[in-house]
């Protein structure tokens, strides 16, 4: 038995969870707090749930405006709506918005629950079952010229050269993910290139296990495609945040995170070697989470999968010696934190020219950008970050994290006794 459960009071999780159990011990009771997650996506249809339960009530919100929102979705999962001491009126307005039944939470019977919820589960496995040998079913499953069992396309979000990025809902994890999927491209000597870097970023990703690292949630290979399914972050990248404003105590958060998982995956021999807004997502306002390990190179390997010499990465946020094809190591990515934090904090790039070899050349030899008047105090920062040598920045990215964290500190004492 599995279950998404839609509510915000911890009372009511408990007693869910504590009846279910009775009868489930083993049920895998997901929660969906719309406090603190928001609202359910519209791509989202519960396809991997024997049943939603939501709840009537919540602080600032709804249940039944939400009941009629899911219910309204062609194939959502069965919904039982959930009610402290229900009327009649509001059984009949549930049942109408396509509740399949209403629960008094106030005046738990065991055994009508247990049938309910056997009952959903049911029904739900009989219209997953007829979808999934629908001609709907063949055509949401197909990704571009791949068709993958068990993900539900919901749109394309990005279409590249190599490969194309969809929003799919998994059976599997229960939720909408990122799909990316690309073609099977094998050179001279055999080996597929694509797979191999999906392999890659897969392993990179599993083995670090870290809070602010992207969840990754399978790989594999369907009609001569590889596919790498993960995390998605309904609230964008780094970028979209940036531009809706960052303070500077904001932007020093950010920067500190980053420094943070910068050293973890340094200490794990690995060098990011893409740090960009556009691989920064925003799990939450705060929160950020480090995606794309494709190019990221582990220092250990016998055998790495490009080649010394040449450019991988985003001119604007490149090392000197990145921009230049010369050998790389953790200090690379330092350098590329340092050019984010300038643009968190200044609103702009620090080298902006016509084309991106010219962007490169100034990486290496233009001189350090000023930072605004007010920002001053934290230039010293991001210059020794920006530095064109590597001997001249930080030695690890731990040692930049709590540098951060010492500025982020002496502005936020500043602004309060201005």
């Amino acid at each position: 038995m599995r279950l998404l459960l839609i509510a915000a009071n911890p009372s009511l999780e408990n007693l869910i969870r504590r009846h279910v159990a009775i009868r489930w011990p083993e049920a895998d009771v997901r929660l969906w707090s719309p406090l603190h997650m928001g609202e359910i996506p519209a791509e989202f249809l519960a396809q991997g749930y024997d049943a939603v339960l939501l709840s009537e009530r919540w602080s600032g919100g709804e249940g039944l405006d939400w009941l009629r929102d899911l219910g309204s979705r062609p194939g959502f999962a069965k919904i039982v709506f959930l009610a402290a001491s229900p009327s009649q009126a509001l059984c009949r307005a549930g049942l109408a918005a396509g509740a399949l039944a209403v629960l008094d939470t106030s005046n738990v019977d065991h055994r009508q629950w247990v049938a309910v919820l056997q009952s959903a589960s049911e029904a739900q496995r009989c219209a997953m079952g007829d979808w999934r040998v629908s001609d709907e079913a063949r055509h949401a499953r197909r990704f571009g010229d791949a068709y993958i069992p068990g993900y539900r396309r919901a749109r394309v979000l990005a279409r590249g050269s190599v490969s194309q990025l969809y929003i799919a809902e998994s059976e599997k994890v229960g939720a909408l993910v990122a799909l990316k999927v690309t073609a099977s491209h094998r050179d001279a000597s055999g080996i597929d290139q694509s797979f191999d870097r999906f392999l890659q970023e897969y392993e990179i990703g599993d083995r670090l296990q870290h809070p602010n690292i992207v969840r990754l949630y399978e790989l594999g290979v369907a009609d001569d495609h590889a596919y790498l399914a993960m995390e998605y972050f309904p609230l964008g990248d780094l970028r979209r945040r940036m531009r809706s404003g960052l303070s500077p105590a904001e932007s020093l958060a950010i920067a500190a995170q980053l420094a943070r998982v910068l050293a973890a995956i340094h200490v794990a021999g690995v060098v990011h070697r893409d740090l960009k807004p556009g691989n920064i997502m925003m799990r939450t306002d705060e929160q950020i989470a480090l995606i794309d390990f494709g190019l990221a190179k582990q220092l250990a390997l016998d055998l790495d999968l490009t080649d010394q010499g040449l450019i991988f990465g985003t001119p604007h946020y490149m090392s000197p010696e990145q921009g230049h094809g010369e050998p790389v190591d953790a200090r690379s990515d330092l350098y590329s934190l340092g050019v984010l934090l300038f643009e968190m904090l200044s609103g702009r790039k620090p080298y902006i020219a016509d084309n991106p070899m010219a962007v490169v050349y100034m990486h290496r030899n233009d001189p350090l950008p000023p930072m605004p008047q007010p920002l001053r105090p934290l230039e010293p920062l991001v210059h020794r970050l920006m530095a064109k040598r590597p001997d001249d920045r930080f030695a690890s990215a731990g040692d930049v994290a709590a540098a951060i964290e010492r500025a982020r500190e002496a502005w936020l004492a500043q602004v309060m006794y201005a």
